[in-house]
């Protein structure tokens, strides 16, 4: 009788083993492939530059970095106050503005030309953004000035106003919160807190296409999608019946009015991030949410806690990916659901970066570098380290 049992469950588990393994090689897993230490909290997203570098922005220094994650060299801005997004020219510069000045940056890490503009300092991170005539545009609240890449001014709009167009007086007490541009226009949030805010969009030669009332807000983000649009999320100074978060399409060539508005109950919505495969992805209370980029219509949404960064999106893969408050990197299949959540050494409040050669790059609050790979099923880890 023991031997039957005995042979029995030898039977058993010769079947039952090939399917546990199955079900195990199916499952995507994340693994660390190195990390670099004490790079500094980024002040905006961490970006791969045209010479392969990245390029990390952090209080008023811009660090390039290694595909290894070394140090290559750091600079400091002149003009104090927190550094913006840099801008890059595919002939060789970056572009790095901060309070009230462009900064010229070869390659190597050494300065070349800058542009400064003589006002307050400010708190907030500095604007800039290209646009139409391959200019450089510095958002100020005293000004929008057109730059060339070589340094040069090309004008200035001295009233964001449309009733003070005639004026020579500088106006100072505007806000600047987004920028954006495409070759048909430079868009800019602006406003004052006790008169609302605005979309404008601005033409080459600095005429005034059109302005979008924005009402009461605290914050917006804008990003450039295909055939011209414009995407926006904009955050209101408060949740009631009638302020909502919206995600707001825009026609760069229409006149101004939305193409479409979703609306949620939050007041914490990340920037957007498109995909090649038709849905925006963004943050709102601790949800992730996909939309449609045609009409608005949301796809699906998931709760997933202290989700707090802009989502990525590995497009070979369909897969999102973003960070938390509470030290984690999420994996997010194409239909809403978690493949796995990877503890590390700080909050991820940035975005993560899917690198074109198949790695995630994220960088934590506590300003660490980690180079991470998306093992899909049957890979049994064979990628390179570096």
């Amino acid at each position: 009788m023991y031997r039957m049992i005995s042979l029995t469950l030898a039977i058993l588990l010769f079947f039952l083993t090939p399917v546990l393994s199955a079900e195990c090689s199916e499952k995507w897993s994340p693994r660390v492939v190195w990390q670099a230490a004490k790079i500094g909290k980024l002040t905006s997203e961490l970006q791969l530059g045209p010479n392969g570098l990245f390029y990390a922005p952090s209080g008023n220094k811009l660090a390039a970095l290694e595909a290894n994650g070394r140090k290559l060299w750091e600079i400091t801005s002149s003009s104090g106050g927190k550094s913006g997004r840099p801008v890059f020219d595919p002939y060789g510069s970056i572009f790095m503005p901060g309070n009230a000045l462009i900064q010229e940056i070869k390659l190597n890490g050494s300065k070349g030309w800058s542009f400064q503009v003589y006002q307050n300092d400010s708190k907030a991170a500095a604007q800039l953004t290209t646009g139409p005539g391959n200019l450089l545009y510095l958002p100020l609240p005293s000004a929008l000035y057109a730059v060339d890449t070589a340094g040069h001014y090309k004008w200035m709009v001295m009233r964001w106003g449309e009733e003070g167009a005639g004026s020579t007086q500088l106006d100072t007490d505007w806000e600047i919160l987004a920028s954006t541009g495409n070759e048909q226009a430079v868009f800019v949030v602006l406003g004052r807190k006790d008169e609302g805010f605005y979309l404008t969009a601005l033409s080459e030669e600095g005429e005034i296409y059109w302005r979008y009332p924005l009402g009461d807000i605290k914050g917006a983000n804008l990003v450039n999608g295909a055939d011209g649009r414009i995407y926006a999320t904009v955050n209101p100074q408060k949740i009631d019946s009638l302020n909502k978060g919206r995600v707001l399409a825009f026609d760069s060539y229409g006149d101004g009015s939305p193409l479409w508005s979703y609306r949620v109950g939050y007041d914490n919505l990340t920037a957007p991030t498109l995909s090649e495969h038709g849905l925006l992805y963004f943050c709102a209370g601790e949800r992730l949410y996909a939309v449609n980029q045609d009409d608005g219509t949301e796809a699906w949404h998931q709760i997933f806690s202290e989700a707090i960064s802009r989502p990525s999106v590995d497009e070979s893969s369909m897969r999102v990916y973003l960070g938390t408050g509470d030290k984690r990197l999420l994996a997010v299949n194409p239909l809403g659901r978690l493949d796995w959540d990877l503890a590390l050494d700080g909050k991820v409040s940035m975005q993560p970066f899917a690198g074109p050669d198949g790695y995630l790059y994220v960088m934590t609050d506590a300003g660490t570098l980690y180079k991470i790979i998306d093992e899909p099923p049957d890979t049994n880890g064979d990628y390179d380290d570096y």
